[in-house]
């Protein structure tokens, strides 16, 4: 490989690509900052549509790059979406590939992890190197994911009952991909990306309040009320049983484990719910 990497970053319009892309830009490293329909403006990067799921654009994305960062949003055929890149990937001589995965992706025991594990596989069987980065729930949910049910009422309702999880800032796992991309010492591992502690939701929503100044609470729901909830919210079918799926594997406590991984890789410590709560004022706010 060349001294400085030519990078595709995919999802460079979004809360973990956009920085990831920035970050080797402004280091004076080559990058195309890939996106699908919102359009990215990053000083000294390359901007180029890319759709996973149709493949439109691909291969000229991937023509010359000496590695991807992978990241593809939520979408019906994820799996298929990102093994059609590991292929194009492949067939353009790619050298390395970090690939965004998901806390737990190994045991294939819940079907975000299902989405996952198989294009790890198929990455370690291409003969391309590569990183796989496998984060916690993001703390950014409490503000995309449930920021609606906040403001509407104060509350959120999951079927997690007092489960912990270590949740993590997107920003630690945007520095840490940009870290594996340009340091060639953390390839042919899976990292697992946590914060520095295990929050139970209520303990998580206590560093949060609602447009008025109230504390934001948490309510634990059942499992069915959670579908009904999210089939009512206008979500499918599928989504709402995909984290029915989550919460209950967070209460068997597969979630609660602490990694070092991001204060290993960066050299500082991961940051903590009350940072990120401090760092950002509520949307419903």
């Amino acid at each position: 490989m060349s001294e400085m990497p030519k990078t595709l970053v995919m999802g460079a319009s979004g809360l973990i690509g956009r920085p990831v892309a920035e970050t080797l830009a402004s280091a004076g490293l080559p990058v195309r900052a890939g996106y699908r329909s919102r359009p990215v403006a990053i000083p000294g990067a390359e901007p180029v549509r890319v759709d996973a799921e149709t493949g439109e654009g691909l291969a000229e994305a991937v023509e010359g790059m000496d590695q991807i960062f992978l990241l593809v949003g939520d979408m019906p055929d994820q799996t298929g979406a990102e093994l059609r890149i590991v292929d194009a990937a492949r067939r353009a001589g790619v050298g390395h590939i970090v690939k965004l995965s998901t806390f737990g992706a190994e045991t294939e025991s819940y079907s975000i992890a299902r989405i996952h594990r198989p294009v790890e596989q198929a990455i370690e069987q291409s003969g391309i190197a590569y990183t796989f980065l496998r984060p916690n729930c993001f703390m950014q949910n409490f503000h995309t994911y449930y920021g609606d049910m906040i403001a509407h009422t104060g509350l959120v309702r999951l079927p997690c009952d007092d489960a912990a999880v270590s949740f993590i800032d997107a920003r630690d796992i945007a520095a840490v991909a940009a870290r594996v991309l340009v340091d060639e010492a953390w390839r042919g591992r899976a990292y697992d990306l946590t914060g520095p502690q295990a929050l139970t939701h209520d303990q998580a929503v206590s560093f949060l309040a609602t447009a008025d100044g109230k504390p934001v609470r948490y309510r634990s729901i059942t499992d069915e009320e959670c579908r009904s909830d999210m089939i009512a919210a206008g979500l499918s079918a599928a989504y709402a049983e995909d984290i029915v799926e989550l919460c209950r594997h967070y209460r068997t406590g597969a979630a609660a484990r602490i990694s070092s991984a991001v204060e290993d890789i960066t050299g500082r410590s991961a940051l903590s719910f009350a940072t990120f709560a401090a760092d950002h004022p509520a949307p419903w706010a």
